[in-house]
């Protein structure tokens, strides 16, 4: 079997005619080469999304009942988190005893979140958001505190753990 080889030969007589075909191999190019773009609900990002969400609503929610256990079901044993109001970084050891002494016992505040960023790669996530926490003092004034927050969550073995995080009070102007 001969194989027999062919040239073309483009003649473009107007600029015009030049920068159309250079789009359309620019679009051949990448239609050809880049991988199919998927939506989240395509490939489960949604779901996924809504799972870590919710991981860090059962966080709050049970550091604020003062379940300590709770929380830290959720996060991985090579935990390292940077507290705001800290000098340095801790582990999951250091966090459950901080924890213990920011929240000794259950309180009646209430924690909302306010989404900012998400992001998934493979099996990690790290998700950015405001958490603010609304307490009742004794006069019945709601007091409100606000800490910008970003946590990374890795998942293994089917189950989502809190790998790291870092947060900041934000201060009231």
């Amino acid at each position: 079997m001969a194989i027999r080889q062919t040239t073309m030969k483009i003649c473009l007589t107007s600029p015009v005619a030049g920068t159309a075909a250079s789009f359309v191999v620019l679009a051949l190019v990448f239609g050809l080469f880049s991988p199919p773009l998927a939506t989240s609900a395509q490939n489960g990002g949604n779901a996924v999304e809504e799972e870590i969400w919710k991981l860090e609503e059962a966080y709050f929610t049970n550091l604020y009942r003062a379940s300590y256990e709770g929380v830290l079901s959720l996060v991985h044993r090579q935990f390292l988190g940077w507290p705001g109001n800290l000098p340095k970084p801790i582990g999951k050891e250091e966090s459950a005893q901080f924890m213990k002494m920011l929240i000794p016992q259950p309180t009646a505040c209430t924690t909302r979140i306010e989404r900012a960023g998400f992001r998934q790669s493979g099996d990690t996530v790290l998700t950015q958001y405001i958490l603010h926490v609304d307490c009742p003092e004794a006069s019945g004034i709601i007091k409100t505190q606000s800490s910008r927050i970003t946590h990374t969550w890795t998942g293994q073995k089917g189950q989502w753990q809190l790998l790291g995080g870092m947060s900041t009070d934000i201060k009231k102007e």
